[in-house]
């Protein structure tokens, strides 16, 4: 008489041999990660610094016109904001800081969270930067 494995038997023996391969799979997949979760680290804090230093730069700007930078600005926002103090660009450049800090701070956080989504914001708001950078210094003028 022949002995046939019973159906709970093979489903079993299956189950098993799936198990042991995705055990396997995945200790292939811990030893090998696609991207160390720290690389992306140094180009995030360079875009920072780079956000925050052209900042800085178009900030220095503005105090070094002085009373000319309404004849400069091309920003609507940042010209109601010269006026509102006749001018003086006090709180123009306050207005510009916040906004700075909490673009900067708000991408800092997203980075902590969400670090996929964190990466394009931060190319956008670089190359962003870039050409107010390149508008800055007048190549093109």
């Amino acid at each position: 008489m022949l002995d046939f494995p019973s159906e709970s038997h093979r489903k079993t023996k299956a189950l098993s041999s799936r198990d042991g391969q995705a055990a396997h799979d995945d200790a292939n997949t811990a030893a090998t990660p696609a991207t160390p979760p720290q690389a992306w680290a140094p180009f995030f804090t360079a875009a920072l610094l780079f956000v925050g230093g052209v900042s800085f730069y178009d900030g220095y700007l503005v105090l070094r016109t002085g009373d000319m930078i309404e004849d400069f600005e091309k920003n609507p926002v940042g010209l109601y904001l010269l006026r509102i103090d006749n001018g003086n660009p006090s709180v123009f450049l306050r207005v510009k800081a916040a906004g700075t800090i909490l673009a900067l701070t708000g991408l800092s956080l997203l980075h902590r969270r969400h670090k996929r989504i964190a990466a394009p914001i931060a190319f956008a708001l670089s190359a962003f930067q870039t050409g107010l950078l390149v508008f800055l210094e007048g190549p093109f003028s």
